[in-house]
């Protein structure tokens, strides 16, 4: 006979519920504790080194892959979130933002390139050289970290080798790499170390850099950046501004600048670069760049289709995507060398940085709003930034009469009691009223975060590489 059943009260049914609820929402996400053992959680992808073992599925080997943050520094942070706001002198053109370093091209250690690799090679033997280079450059990162002193920081960049594999695959096909970045501030999202990288080891290759959602920014400062990073990456690097209020018209620049710079290279592109016979007379142009910088967005206009779906969600195209654009007269190239065009999109890359505070990266889209453990820091940075006042933009006021002058923590206590975000128990649901003023501002609802180039008044250069 089988036993006899056990007593199951309502309160160990809800329980039950509860730890399945939790099981199925954790189910595909891996982070290593802080002894580095790999245990289920958080909703942060964190790999061992090497590469954690997922699960197989395409959509798992894809996934944007995060080191997880120390604790120490999450609270150290949350601390802080009461400190009253200490407002920029010059809200509006801050320069506070290259604090940082960002615009140092020392800050920016070299990405992880293709290791060398022969036709001999079985699959195993490839994947363990990929493997064994990750590892080296892991380690080459933490030795440049340690080597700049206890206080520097790197930030977190992607740790997934297969969404490299992806970045070297649109590398090796393209003629034309199209670098994208933010207008907002393009020198959190250009990554020096591709643009070396390819100018080295692929000199026949041109690349192009756009600068994306400009319709957010004044006229002015786009034509301050272009300015700026011509002086900064010279003149056999095109910049151009892509602006979405007149898509026609970009898309014309676009394609005319991409034939332009194309004019040198058939060469390479018709008798070396292809090995199918069949992409002889095609150019193929890849779209690179950061997570949220516009790449997919770009790629509909360009289409005029939805070609590839959009989210907020850095790592949300999956895999390199290929399609043909048929439109080649664009190119406005006479000798007609071209009668195809194939567009590679690569998944977002968070390329390395030091000195890049995780506060950046949540502002600017390279790490995920719904993963942020301590949204308040971000909060501050854009309240102290923004103009005009963030709480005049979204009309708050103090939950309490006597709470003083504004801080990250009252600012989002008020916007919660504005919009009814509450947690079970009536307590205001503050978590949530940051996460809503972070994606409002990332996707320039209501708040547009923008900045000046830096007041360098000789930007640093890409060192100069012949040209083949």
């Amino acid at each position: 006979m089988p036993p006899r059943k056990k007593p199951f009260s309502g309160k160990a049914k809800k329980q039950q519920l509860r730890n399945k609820r939790a099981k199925e929402r954790d189910a595909h996400v891996l982070h290593v504790d802080d002894n580095g053992n790999a245990v289920r959680g958080i909703k942060m992808m964190v790999p061992l080194d090497p590469q954690p073992v997922l699960s197989g599925r395409s959509s798992d080997l894809l996934r944007t892959v995060f080191q997880k943050e120390a604790k120490a520094s999450i609270e150290a942070r949350k601390k802080d979130a009461t400190r009253e706001l200490v407002y920029a002198e010059d809200q509006g053109n801050s320069q506070s933002i290259y604090s940082y370093g960002i615009s140092d091209p020392a800050n920016q250690p070299r990405i992880l390139t293709k290791p060398e690799w022969s036709y001999d090679m079985t699959l195993d033997k490839l994947n363990e050289v990929d493997s064994q280079a990750y590892k080296e450059w892991v380690e080459y990162l933490d030795q440049e970290m340690m080597s700049r002193g206890k206080e520097m920081q790197i930030n977190l960049y992607e740790r997934n080798l297969e969404v490299w594999r992806q970045l070297w695959r649109v590398i090796e096909r393209s003629s034309v790499l199209v670098h994208l970045a933010d207008t907002r501030c393009p020198l959190l999202h250009i990554s020096d170390q591709l643009m070396i990288h390819v100018r080295t080891t692929f000199p026949w290759k041109r690349i192009v850099l756009v600068l994306t959602k400009t319709d957010l920014v004044a006229t002015e400062r786009v034509q301050k950046w272009s300015r700026y990073l011509e002086a900064r990456y010279g003149q056999d690097i095109s910049i151009l501004a892509y602006s979405r209020d007149n898509v026609e018209e970009s898309n014309a620049v676009l394609m005319r600048t991409i034939g332009q710079v194309s004019a040198g290279i058939e060469h390479h592109v018709l008798n070396e670069a292809p090995t199918d016979a069949a992409l002889k007379d095609t150019l193929t142009i890849g779209f690179v760049g950061e997570p949220n910088v516009g790449k997919s967005s770009l790629l509909n206009s360009l289409f005029g289709r939805k070609l590839v779906s959009v989210s907020a969600t850095p790592g949300h195209t999956k895999h390199m995507q290929t399609h043909y654009f048929d439109h080649v007269e664009l190119l406005e190239r006479d000798d007609n060398v071209f009668s195809r065009i194939l567009v590679c999109d690569c998944p977002g890359v968070v390329f390395p940085r030091f000195n890049v505070p995780v506060l950046l990266q949540i502002l600017f889209g390279s790490f995920p709003i719904a993963q942020t453990r301590e949204p308040f820091s971000a909060v501050r940075f854009i309240a102290e930034n923004c103009v005009p006042y963030l709480h005049e933009v979204y009309k708050l006021k103090h939950v309490e009469d006597d709470d003083g002058e504004w801080s990250p923590y009252t600012l989002c206590e008020s916007y919660a009691q504005l919009r009814g975000f509450r947690m079970k128990g009536g307590k205001l649901d503050v978590h949530r009223a940051a996460n809503t003023l972070l994606r409002d501002t990332l996707n320039g609802r209501k708040v547009v975060l923008s900045f000046p180039p830096p007041e360098d008044s000789c930007p640093s250069r890409l060192p100069d590489i012949p040209r083949s």
